[in-house]
């Protein structure tokens, strides 16, 4: 018995017939002489036989078919993508002759002037309400309410549903 033995690379080219040449020829007779490697030898071709026997599954007769359509799906999803990019660049381009109409209009100053005062008077309205807020727990309120109006649903859906049937006279 020699000191080395195959690889499993070697032992599945042997049995598929894929390891050739001197180095095919010398795997060969050192398995016909190792007991350990002519038993793996033995399982692979007991393999490679077996998987020889298979076939191919039938292709169905819609399957071109079905690949056909998949293809068209994606055809025209790609399609609808192009088209909905090629709109939204004339859109954009209108968007932004919009602003530089608007910044360089006769007066953009004013425009500027009308936009700040009415961010100045949003801010200072908001400033003064937080506090009226806080002091009347309005977030709380608000949760309590709507928790009291889920147990009032409940409660009127327990009592329309909760009536007693009323007994067969016989």
């Amino acid at each position: 018995m020699t000191a080395f033995h195959l690889t499993e690379e070697q032992i599945q080219g042997l049995a598929d017939g894929t390891l050739r040449g001197p180095e095919g020829f010398a795997a060969r007779e050192h398995a016909d002489g190792c007991d350990e490697c002519s038993g793996e030898l033995a399982m692979y071709a007991a393999l490679v036989d077996r998987l020889s026997t298979l076939s191919d599954p039938p292709v169905p007769d819609d399957f071109t078919v079905e690949v056909l359509d998949a293809v068209d799906h994606r055809e025209r999803a790609l399609q609808q993508r192009r088209h909905t990019v090629l709109a939204a660049i004339p859109a954009g381009l209108i968007g932004l002759f919009a602003i530089f109409g608007w910044a360089l209009s006769v007066a953009p100053t004013a425009h500027v002037d009308r936009f700040l005062e009415a961010w100045t008077l949003a801010r200072h309205v908001l400033a003064a309400a937080a506090p009226v807020v806080d002091a009347t727990r309005l977030p709380l309120g608000l949760g309590a309410l709507v928790f009291s109006a889920a147990i009032v649903a409940l409660l009127l859906r327990a009592m329309r549903g909760g009536t007693a049937p009323t007994p067969a006279s016989s």
